[in-house]
């Protein structure tokens, strides 16, 4: 078809290299926000305009990580056992274990559209914020009042909290190890809503296993989770189905906004949410 203008999907495969020097291809609309599976990155570099949805999905991301974080904290994973045998208040707040957010430390591992959507929606519970990710400067951490961690382990050291954000890539895949986990203090909290294979998988289900730590995953190794993986039966670890993402009543915004991009290109104006070269490399 010789297309000049590409609306992809997840399903979308990666673009021929030859594509790009045989095509007419000019713009690249992503409906959703992973490009680099799909779209090289000499592509970028030689001028195809990449967009994505921005950060128009942002707020659900940051959301699900908070109800992960609360749930975890009230220690949702033994209510429904409470509600099959009913116990006195003693016996259940002995048995949950619930703690509060309020006043806590909390941790963030990444800085990008979904860390900052968290980071405004922890606030209002007075929770003592710090925030680790490479290469992002000093002004980002002052706009939203974090104290800035000069490396992971100044990151997890004592945190009650660690919400993980932050993108795959090869700096990132495996960053997460079991030597940092265990920095966390006793019975801390670990959220992971950014990528699974940041973090040793086997170290959480052991740290879990010991009681030493809390984990609200939504994010895996290997996705879906497979039937027989320990994840699921390990007391401590409460998960999620990737449903971190898009809501149902979001999916529409994401084609809205995809269309309005379209229109852009074609009266001849600069397309919104371009993924930059910048992006790209940070991106998973």
């Amino acid at each position: 078809m010789q297309p000049t203008v590409l609306l992809t999907a997840w399903s979308c495969p990666t673009l021929p290299m030859e594509w790009w020097a045989e095509s007419s291809l000019r713009y690249l609309c992503s409906i959703t926000g992973s490009v680099k599976p799909r779209v090289p990155r000499i592509f970028i570099e030689q001028g195809l305009l990449v967009s994505n949805w921005g950060s128009l999905i942002s707020h659900t991301v940051a959301e699900h990580a908070l109800l992960l974080v609360l749930a975890a904290l009230r220690g949702i994973s033994g209510w429904p056992a409470m509600m099959r045998e009913p116990r006195d208040m003693l016996q259940m707040m002995q048995r949950l274990k619930t703690k509060r957010l309020r006043g806590a430390r909390v941790g963030v591992h990444g800085f990008g559209a979904v860390a900052r959507e968290l980071i405004l929606m922890l606030k209002p519970h007075h929770v003592e914020v710090s925030v680790y990710s490479e290469g992002v400067p000093q002004a980002h951490y002052d706009e939203y009042s974090v104290r800035r961690c000069d490396s992971l382990d100044d990151l997890f050291a004592g945190t009650e909290v660690l919400i993980e954000c932050e993108g795959l890539n090869d700096r990132t895949k495996g960053v997460v190890t079991r030597e940092l986990l265990s920095l966390l203090a006793d019975d801390a909290v670990f959220v992971n809503v950014g990528r699974g294979r940041v973090v040793d998988e086997n170290a959480l289900i052991d740290l879990a296993r010991e009681g030493r730590l809390r984990v609200a995953l939504d994010v895996y190794h290997r996705e879906p989770l497979p039937g027989d993986s320990p994840l699921l039966d390990t007391r401590g670890i409460l998960l999620s189905p990737h449903v971190a993402g898009p809501t149902s009543d979001t999916y529409p915004l994401c084609g809205w906004q995809a269309l309005e991009n379209v229109a852009r290109f074609l009266r001849g104006e600069t397309p919104a949410h371009l993924v930059t070269l910048e992006a790209y490399d940070r991106a998973t």
